[in-house]
């Protein structure tokens, strides 16, 4: 797992992207996130791509890119 700098504005990326309902402003949207990670967390994103498949990919990356929760016991 990466902590980046900019965790707080790509998350809210991913968020915007998974709000969009066109394909073709959801791809935009998830590439010019891939640009943004660090080439060690950029995905390979296929020519045909569909919702289901954005949505896998953003969790994916939300994923790595979020800070670690951890579960507190007393």
């Amino acid at each position: 797992m990466v902590m980046l700098k900019n965790s707080k504005q790509l998350i809210s990326l991913i968020n915007i992207c998974r709000e969009e309902k066109d394909i073709g402003k959801r791809c935009q949207i998830l590439n010019y996130i891939n640009y943004l990670v660090p080439v060690e967390l950029r995905v390979s994103i296929p020519s045909i791509i569909s919702h289901d498949c954005i949505d896998q990919i953003l969790s994916s990356m939300e994923e790595k890119i979020s800070p670690p929760i951890y579960e507190l016991t007393y």
